[in-house]
């Protein structure tokens, strides 16, 4: 069924002949330190597992809608609609980072496409789920955290953000200004676009306090643009340095306040 109401006819047009659908992934920091790797190093293979079975079931998924409620009227015009998944269409140097390997039942799933179509024509998008990751104190989508506590600003006030399982996992995070490099964060964006059918807005962070005279040289960020385009990457988006505003620093952090004393569900706006 659909819910929607549309202000234009076109958008309406536009929406039913496709229905396209964004789904993305939040909370990807906390993953990775719960399952003891880091941005820095990441354990690729697990990563592309993970990647794997979250694509699969949503292609699945909207396949089986298909068969029960009917395809979207563009599934031919799709890859879907021709039994083509993106983990055929992705670029092969990412086989460098990580062998390829399916562990679902793809064969099936393809030939069920072919047969019966699509219900939407496109179904993921990684965003930075700012509003998503405050509600549900997770960390922004699949963006390392700057710091433990992040001061988030909105219309309803100022909100300091603690990241999940800080008590535990404190030494097991990936700090985004820790890290001396972008090119950890880079792969596991690759392993992900391997399985993901529109392309993910991939941002670049540099620290100048790792550089000599706190200047990023001009080499190391050409040598990562092109690192990212040879692995597949459709877009790069922002190109972050490193400022200090909306952050608090770990050490203040245990000089005015206790980790012991954090309790990552007092604020209203953090609890569903």
């Amino acid at each position: 069924m659909s819910y929607q109401h549309y202000p234009v006819l076109a958008a309406e047009i536009s929406t039913n002949l496709r229905r396209p659908l964004g789904i993305g992934i939040i909370n990807l920091a906390y993953w990775l330190a719960k399952n003891n790797t880091t941005y820095q190093n990441p354990d690729l293979e697990l990563i592309d597992e993970y990647a794997e079975a979250w694509s699969y079931y949503l292609i699945k998924a909207s396949n089986d809608l298909a068969i029960e409620q009917g395809i979207c009227p563009g599934s031919i015009e799709t890859k879907y609609g021709k039994g083509i998944t993106p983990n055929q269409t992705y670029k092969k140097d990412v086989d460098e980072l990580v062998p390829h390997v399916e562990r679902m039942d793809w064969e099936s799933l393809r030939k069920s496409l072919k047969e019966h179509g699509i219900r939407n024509s496109t179904l993921m998008a990684l965003m930075p789920a700012e509003t998503s990751a405050q509600i549900s104190n997770a960390t922004n989508g699949i963006e390392p955290p700057r710091s433990f506590v992040s001061i988030k600003q909105s219309k309803d006030g100022v909100l300091k953000q603690v990241v999940p399982g800080i008590h535990k996992l404190k030494k097991k995070y990936d700090l985004l200004w820790d890290q001396k490099s972008p090119e950890g964060y880079l792969k596991i964006m690759a392993v992900l676009q391997k399985y993901i059918d529109q392309g993910i807005s991939v941002n670049t962070s540099y620290n100048p306090q790792h550089f000599e005279d706190e200047k990023i040289p001009m080499s190391t960020m050409i040598q990562h643009l092109l690192m990212f385009y040879k692995y597949g990457g459709k877009q790069l988006y922002y190109f972050n340095t490193y400022d200090g505003q909306g952050e608090i620093d770990i050490n203040k952090l245990n000089e005015d306040l206790p980790l012991e004393d954090i309790d990552e569900g007092e604020c209203e706006s953090c609890v569903i």
